[in-house]
């Protein structure tokens, strides 16, 4: 489905590049002289806003987009007609260490990257009449890595010199750059046109593309997708076969992949390109999120789903607070009836794999978002929770490698976007953290938040159907975890009220965990402390909190559950985090969340 509807998308938009070419970031010119040697090397970047975490702008250097040839999806050492990656163009390295420039390392990589960039310029270029083409072939002539590893210019870079995403394009200034030489642009079209010949002629496998539905010649090597989150920088394939891969059916190596050498470059262009469009495109950890609708311009709706999933905007609070009170939501200058595409990818050494891939109406799209909200809204100031906070509250403080797991990672977008049951491993994922983290800024034992609180929440609702879990207390809710978890709260609370000053350790820290899971073992332990630190209370208070205690317990017959099960560990701790809330809230608070849902 993916390669097809990036085939449709490919052909819905407008033409921005010529054939054979396409965007490339630059950050540096290379000024030549006539007779081919640097006279400076300039910063062609451009200054451009950005939004912070608090929706403020900023104003950031960026690079330029330059129209230059299409790189070669070859693996190991490939030139490029037009060079742009300085390991190929200088034949130098740079080390950090102490700022110096070398020909040499462990691979001989730097020379024979060298090598190829002379090569292939040299015999694309020898024979072109016009000065900076001239110029260029001069430079390759006479440039000798050795002799420039104290070059001021090169040195003046820093460690930017090197860096694998920092870019060159060759000119004589800004004015008069090499790929909009017309003698260059005139000898790379017949160039073009000849490769494409002879790649026709030499391949006579012909069958019906199963993308496009025509007979034409098969890819037999797919092109290379850049910017897939861990993948190796030379880029991934998405498409690909080992050689003698399905020789018993009469196919030699990718034939058997039914795409066509058209079809292949549709999907892997389009593709490339909402990849280095950050409209388009939303790194999660190790998930790679791209969408885009099926329409000509679909940037309004691209930036509003990354809105949502990064939540880095202050007006998405005032949004969700609509969206609670069921008032209606209008985003404007969106298509809400458009098709709109949503695919998860991942890398796998030089592979692309796509962990989902699905098609709803845009308008959906966005209902099922703004109801994974509503699902996860949980006390009297509800926030909206990002994408990103999920993902940070799975993740132990302790963890090395701090990310959520690939399955449950792609699992929880998924859901997200189709509106269906979260990941089984969500909500297990989610009360391990919270029984096992603890809050080192509270200086307390138990880690629980709004945020943890409410996936707990969402998992319920959508994955055990409990829809009567509201954002507050549900004062009806007779289930035993429920009233465990509230009763806990209050008896937290009891100790606290009789202390002067901060507890070092509460029974939260203490028994919380047990309390989860084993009930009958602890609370018959906790209802004694109790009665020591209710003495220590006022008389007014004494008598809210015994008034309290008497409710919760005849709820539960004064009888506790020997074991609770996930789902009931799920409702102590969300129960348990709403009594908390009712019991710290001021009743200012109250009073104006009561007056904003009149």
């Amino acid at each position: 489905m993916l390669i097809k509807a990036l085939c449709d998308y490919s052909l819905i938009q407008k033409k921005e590049v010529q054939d054979g070419y396409c965007k490339q970031n630059v950050n540096y010119l290379i000024q030549l002289s006539p007779e081919g040697c640097i006279d400076n090397i300039i910063s062609v970047e451009e200054s451009k806003p950005i939004k912070n975490k608090n929706g403020k702008e900023k104003m950031v250097l960026a690079p330029k987009v330059a129209e230059l040839p299409i790189r070669t999806q070859k693996p190991g050492i490939d030139g490029n007609v037009i060079e742009h990656r300085p390991l190929y163009i200088f034949g130098l390295n740079y080390n950090k260490k102490d700022g110096t420039l070398s020909t040499e390392d462990k691979t001989d990589k730097a020379k024979k990257s060298h090598k190829a960039f002379c090569e292939v310029n040299l015999a694309f270029f020898e024979g072109i009449d016009s000065p900076l083409c001239r110029a260029y072939c001069n430079f390759i002539k006479t440039w000798n890595p050795e002799e420039h590893t104290s070059d001021p210019i090169l040195l003046g870079l820093g460690s930017r010199f090197g860096a694998a995403s920092v870019y060159y394009e060759f000119g004589f200034d800004t004015d008069k750059l090499l790929q909009d030489d017309p003698a260059f642009r005139e000898a790379y079209g017949k160039y073009l046109a000849e490769k494409q010949a002879a790649a026709e002629a030499e391949n006579t496998e012909l069958a019906v593309c199963s993308i496009l539905g025509e007979r034409l010649p098969q890819a037999r090597i797919h092109d290379k997708i850049k910017g897939i989150a861990g993948g190796i920088a030379s880029g991934c394939v998405m498409v690909s076969a080992k050689e003698d891969a399905f020789e018993s059916y009469g196919k030699t190596q990718s034939f058997n992949s039914g795409v066509s050498e058209k079809a292949m470059k549709m999907y892997t262009s389009a593709l490339n390109r909402l990849l280095a469009d950050e409209a388009h495109h939303k790194v999660m950890d190790d998930l790679t999120l791209v969408y885009f609708a099926m329409k000509r311009d679909d940037v309004n709706e691209s930036r509003l789903v990354s809105r949502l999933l990064t939540g880095a905007d202050n007006t998405l609070n005032d949004t969700f607070a609509k969206a609670l009170k069921g008032m209606p939501i209008e985003f404007p200058d969106i298509d809400e009836r458009v098709d709109f595409y949503v695919a998860g990818l991942t890398a796998n050494s030089s592979r692309v794999c796509q962990k989902f891939a699905l098609r709803r109406k845009y308008g959906d799209i966005i209902d099922n978002i703004m109801e994974h909200q509503r699902n996860m809204a949980i006390g009297y100031e509800p926030k909206y929770i990002s994408a990103g906070r999920m993902l940070h509250e799975l993740v132990s403080p302790k963890s090395s490698n701090g990310r959520v797991p690939p399955p449950l990672l792609s699992g929880i977008f998924e859901a997200i976007f189709n509106g269906t049951n979260y990941p089984t491993s969500l909500l297990s994922t989610m009360i391990r953290r919270v029984k096992t983290d603890s809050d080192a800024d509270n200086n307390h034992f138990i880690k629980l938040n709004n945020a943890r609180a409410g996936i707990i929440k969402a998992c319920l609702i959508r994955n055990y159907k409990k829809e009567d879990i509201k954002m507050l207390i549900n004062q009806d809710n007779r289930e035993p975890a429920a009233l465990c978890g509230r009763l806990f709260a209050v008896l937290e609370k009891i100790q606290c009220d009789s202390v002067t000053g901060d507890l070092n350790r509460t029974i939260g820290d203490t028994y919380f965990s047990s309390a989860c899971s084993q009930p009958a073992t602890i609370f018959p332990i906790l209802m004694k402390l109790s009665r020591n630190h209710m003495r220590k209370l006022g008389k007014p208070a004494f008598i809210y909190y015994d008034k309290l205690l008497t409710e919760l317990n005849a709820g539960l017959n004064d009888r506790y559950p020997k074991q609770l099960s996930l789902e009931d560990q799920g409702m102590f701790i969300v129960n348990y985090y709403q009594q908390k809330s009712e019991l710290y809230t001021k009743n200012e608070t109250k009073e104006k969340a009561a007056q904003a849902d009149e």
